[in-house]
């Protein structure tokens, strides 16, 4: 690890404890009304004497599940309709239209015809997730392929590589930071839906946990549940970051 990212972590890091005090001594003070804004250390305490190590495992893990499932299907969609839509221009202008007048739904709006199409089953959970995954990867995919220097294309065409195999052998290669993006933003959107996607007759999930803490006016659960999506968006956000990296390192290399 470099000197500067060791030095962009320790900030991060004083900046998320800097919060965490004043927040603390906001509560403490009375600045904040302790019932509906308890202190972290009161959530920590509440969270703690209600649920056990094993249950929160099960939540994440559970939840985890469901936003992996989600978010590879909706991956593997995206990538395979916004390269499509970006290298043939006939597909591009079928589905463009469609794509850009279904994209600003926001997945929420999709739970009622999730429930009537797929059940209260993981199915409409996990296609809740798959909506939010989708679309920030399709248009980074597009983005990507539709972006590529011209002159690049004329060199590989110069040496006499065309149709699929410039496909697969340029075009991909070189959108391949685009679509990276496009995973991880489509990832962190996938937690951003979890709470709503885990609204459809969940009995276990983190967004299960929050929603049945603010039906019992149960705060202290509601923010630990909030603190804990963050958390483990944020740990898994890293490792794909750092899997995203070491595969466009590798493919620089080659």
């Amino acid at each position: 690890m470099t000197a500067g990212r060791r030095s962009d972590l320790a900030l991060g890091a004083l900046g998320v404890v800097g919060l965490l005090l004043l927040w603390e001594l906001a509560a403490r003070s009375g600045l904040a009304s302790a019932a509906v804004f308890p202190a972290p250390s009161e959530a920590l305490r509440q969270a703690a004497a209600r649920l056990t190590g094993g249950e929160v495992i099960v939540h994440v893990l559970t939840s985890l599940g469901r936003i992996l499932a989600g978010f590879a299907l909706g991956a593997a969609a995206g990538v395979i309709i916004g390269v499509m839509a970006g290298w043939y221009r006939g597909f591009g202008a079928i589905v463009r239209p469609l794509i850009e007048f279904l994209r600003p739904i926001p997945p929420l709006a999709w739970i009622p015809m999730a429930i009537v199409w797929l059940g209260l089953g993981e199915a409409s959970k996990v296609f809740v997730i798959f909506l939010g995954a989708f679309f920030p990867v399709l248009t980074n995919a597009y983005r990507g392929v539709t972006t590529i220097d011209p002159l690049l294309l004329r060199a590989a065409q110069t040496m006499d590589v065309g149709g699929v195999r410039l496909l697969v052998r340029v075009i991909l290669p070189a959108a391949l930071p685009d679509i990276a993006t496009g995973l991880r933003v489509g990832w962190g959107l996938s937690f951003g839906v979890l709470v709503a996607a885990e609204l459809i007759a969940a009995q276990v999930g983190m967004g299960f946990l929050i929603n049945n803490a603010r039906q019992v006016g149960d705060v202290g659960i509601v923010i630990f549940g909030i603190a804990l999506i963050g958390g483990t968006n944020l740990a898994t956000d890293w490792l794909l970051d750092l899997g995203l990296k070491r595969l466009l390192g590798h493919r620089l290399e080659g």
